[in-house]
């Protein structure tokens, strides 16, 4: 909390007294005055913003505001001072350009998982989540091209059919469009109706374990002509069901649907990532919606803070009947459960 204000960072008061303290984020502008989408963890001394995914320690903190080294600014943090900034409400640094409509975003993945495969290696990992074959090729998993080169040859192929400005993960680099993204395998994130609203990638190289996952997107103010992503809302499994489970994260929704018979499951892309959960609720006309978010819960406050809030969203709809399900503790999320109970009978 002393580097975030000696950062000059705008501060919400409601949040002093907590272990995660809320701020305005200063790299990204938290779209307009009074937001407060910059997490500062006092217990881990982690930052990061749920809008533009910066991230980092105190030190890079001050680093990154003050344009220097890490190790310039643990030298001038280590020597004090006790003189802060006045605090200013951050402005965006760049126009952020929004993503094309969803029938274009859904053609250019469609054609762009097309001319993908998928590695044995992911298959495995899918396949050890208790997903058939069958199962793995109708979700289109793939796996990320891996070299610049073979990047640039699909965004050259794609371009040939599809406008890509606008599109998330596609940028221009030396006047050519090209992907942006870590290695991984990609899910498609769908939308009631089965189109394909964004990617997801699963992390090949996940160095922290809560960040498994990261969406497909161009929004680096580095990179030319590129586009941000957002956390769109996943649904899998019969849309025409009454009853829709409710959890955490596109391919766990997709194994425990397919793990459960095709059960209904709307995935949100994390406990803080609500936008877009009631419209689609309300579009799948469900009349019952039940819980089955992971039991980190019960351990973690803030993940439990999250869901209390999910919970209070949904159950404002109307006509929805709210239930939550409840399951051997030993296994952190529903895909877990129910492929122990496929497993061992």
């Amino acid at each position: 909390m002393d580097v975030a204000r000696r950062c000059g960072l705008v501060l919400d008061t409601r949040t002093l007294r907590r272990s995660e303290v809320e701020a305005s984020c200063p790299f990204c502008g938290d779209r307009g005055p009074g937001k407060y989408h910059l997490s500062l963890n006092t217990s881990t001394d982690q930052y990061r913003c749920v809008l533009c995914d910066s991230h980092g320690n105190s030190v890079s903190l001050y680093a990154k505001i003050h344009d220097m080294t890490n190790g310039e600014a643990f030298r001038t943090l280590k020597q004090g001072g006790n003189v802060y900034p006045m605090p200013v409400q951050p402005t965006a640094q760049h126009t952020e350009r929004q993503p094309r409509p969803l029938i274009d975003r859904h053609q250019v993945y469609n054609d762009m998982l097309s001319h993908l495969t998928l590695s044995d290696k992911h298959g495995d990992n899918l396949l050890g989540r208790g997903l058939s074959e069958q199962r793995i090729v109708q979700n289109q998993y793939r796996s990320m091209p891996e070299t610049p080169e073979q990047r640039r040859l699909l965004a050259h192929l794609l371009g040939m059919r599809h406008d890509l400005l606008g599109i998330p993960g596609f940028y221009m680099q030396n006047n050519t469009w090209t992907l942006a993204g870590p290695k991984g395998f990609l899910i498609p994130v769908r939308d009631q109706d089965g189109l394909i609203q964004g990617l997801k990638i699963r992390l090949d190289d996940a160095s922290q374990p809560n960040r498994k996952y990261r969406w497909l997107s161009s929004r680096d103010p580095n990179f030319i002509n590129g586009t941000r992503s957002y956390s769109w809302v996943h649904v899998t499994g019969n849309t025409q069901s009454k009853r829709a489970f409710l959890t955490e994260g596109p391919l766990k929704g997709d194994a425990a649907s397919f793990l459960s018979g095709d059960s209904l499951f709307v995935c949100i892309g994390g406990v803080n990532a609500l936008n877009g959960l009631k419209d689609t609720v309300r579009k799948l006309g469900v009349t019952e919606v039940v819980e089955a978010m992971d039991t980190d819960q019960m351990t973690n406050p803030q993940v439990r803070n999250a869901v209390l809030k999910m919970r209070k969203e949904v159950q404002k709809i109307k006509g929805i009947q709210y239930k939550k399900y409840t399951w051997n503790p030993a296994y952190k999320g529903v895909d877990d459960y129910f492929l122990s109970c496929v497993t061992q009978g």
